[in-house]
């Protein structure tokens, strides 16, 4: 699935082959590298110090492409064409970290990160020259690839440093012609926004011990979310009842699952939602570069649902069991 975006291409010292690209590990310092064009942004990645990992390359994506590597203690440099970017981390197949940069034509942007961090922090002027004097210019990939791991990166768009849900005190009610789900989160993960998707487009993101409510009408829905892969959920609603799932947080590895509530634990259910701080999704706050990437994930799920439906996807089913 291809983001219509251009595409980050390498480059020797001087040569450009299209408006994205790297900049050459032979320009060893920040001042040797040329500022950004009006149409650019020009960003430096650095890693920190670790001693945990410090032997292993953490690949680099801009949007679609895979376009650098970063080691410990070492720095990249990429030219992107301005727009929408969203640059993330990936080790072994798995997102690291992930920001939006957007619309920062002619800026140049500065990131430390350091292994085992969920998140990309932006530095001013002063400091990251102060951190590269203490870093090394890593050189240039042979050649873009695809990022494997892009829809990983925008699945949980929050993480990228959206704020897209607001609270909310009514709780939804069910009636003659829909029903409502109910689905939570417990203390698991509490450094990662879990996002949820339907097949119409985003739902919303959730915290820990945060809850959301969607009223559906009677009838198939599918609902995803993801982070070490993704978890695909199938609702067979029934108007008039409530439904509920736990968006569940795996403490090995972080993959996540929609775990619907049987009746059997309607006692746990009571408890677990004492807590719950109650969410919703601000529509207000679906800018249309957050559009263009909700449609991407869209897709997606719209994809998902129907291979489930011809039996070649798994789900996790909520059906009449779960139904209060």
């Amino acid at each position: 699935m291809k983001m219509k975006n251009p595409k980050t291409l390498p480059i020797a010292i001087l040569i450009c082959f299209g408006s994205c690209f790297i900049t050459s590990g032979a320009m060893a310092a920040a001042e040797q590298i040329a500022p950004p064009g009006a149409d650019e942004t020009l960003i430096y990645v650095m890693r920190e110090a670790r001693l945990m990992g410090g032997g292993l390359g953490v690949w680099i994506a801009v949007n679609d492409q895979t376009v650098a590597r970063v080691k410990h203690k070492k720095h990249a440099v990429i030219r992107a064409k301005a727009g929408l970017i969203t640059l993330n981390l990936a080790l072994r197949g798995q997102v690291q970290a992930s920001i939006a940069l957007d619309d920062r034509p002619g800026e140049t942007v500065y990131l430390r990160w350091r292994l085992g961090d969920v998140v990309l922090v932006e530095m001013d002027d002063a400091e990251a020259r102060k951190q590269l004097r203490k870093s090394k210019l890593i050189d240039p990939i042979d050649a873009p690839r695809s990022n494997n791991e892009m829809i990983a990166a925008l699945v949980n768009l929050s993480m990228l440093g959206f704020d897209l849900t607001h609270p909310i005190t009514p709780r939804l009610a069910p009636d003659d012609n829909h029903g409502v789900i109910t689905i939570f989160r417990r203390h698991d993960g509490a450094e990662y926004d879990l996002g949820i998707w339907s097949e119409h487009g985003f739902v919303g993101t959730l915290k820990v011990e945060e809850a959301l409510e969607i009223r559906v009408p009677a009838g198939d829905h599918f609902f995803l979310a993801g982070n070490v892969g993704t978890s695909l959920l199938k609702a067979h609603v029934e108007a008039g009842k409530r439904y509920f799932a736990w968006l569940d947080f795996g403490a090995n590895i972080g993959r996540v699952r929609l775990t619907p509530i049987t009746l059997e634990k309607s006692e746990d259910l009571h408890k677990w939602l004492e807590n719950v701080n109650w969410v919703e999704l601000n529509a207000d706050a679906i800018t249309p570069r957050i559009a263009e990437r909700v449609a991407i994930v869209t897709e997606l799920v719209q994809s998902a649902a129907k291979r489930a439906n011809t039996g070649k996807a798994d789900f996790h089913l909520l059906s009449s069991e779960h139904a209060y």
